[in-house]
């Protein structure tokens, strides 16, 4: 009798309609649960890694570049690589409208509170939201949001500080995003 304990899923819902990677999806799960089988899921898909996946190992030309669970990547990615993948791409930045870009990821606690408008609130600073993204990964909401920050460095400086005192989020400036 077969007792297996990995069960290898390759591009499994690759060009599949939405109803049918559903029932896949589904299907994958209830076997992990059921069986208590270890699921390893090769895709270029993230909705289906922020759907089902609990770990992830991102490669880039056959090698490792990153591993951690969802939540820990998706957040706050290490390599550029995991950025590539998490970030939401086609955000062009004028240069000379927004000399100083943060990103901001959210993880998991704080996604939904008002950051920006407390942030414009409280300090009185305001800034340009350049693009964000927020996606619900095992029931909790992870995001990014780039923000251009005021050219005047005190300005920049407030709300550098204030963002870095808020739980659940981290943030990073971006020095090159002209993609």
């Amino acid at each position: 009798a077969s007792d297996p304990k990995v069960l290898l899923c390759d591009e499994a819902t690759s060009a599949l309609d939405p109803t049918t990677t559903r029932s896949i999806l589904r299907l994958i799960q209830d076997i992990n649960k059921r069986l208590g089988i270890t699921v390893i899921v090769i895709t270029h898909e993230m909705a289906v890694v922020e759907e089902i996946c609990t770990h992830v190992a991102i490669l880039d030309h056959g090698k490792v570049m990153e591993t951690g669970t969802v939540e820990e990547i998706f957040s706050n990615p290490k390599t550029e690589a995991g950025r590539k993948l998490v970030y939401p791409d086609g955000i062009i930045l004028d240069p000379v409208k927004t000399s100083r870009v943060v990103r901001i990821a959210f993880n998991g606690g704080s996604s939904y509170e008002p950051l920006i408008a407390s942030l414009a609130i409280d300090c009185g600073v305001k800034v340009n939201i350049l693009g964000a993204d927020t996606k619900n990964i095992h029931g909790k909401a992870f995001g990014t949001m780039l923000i251009g920050l005021p050219d005047d460095a005190n300005e920049a400086a407030k709300a550098i500080a204030y963002i870095k005192k808020q739980p659940y989020v981290t943030m990073e400036e971006v020095h090159d995003y002209h993609e």
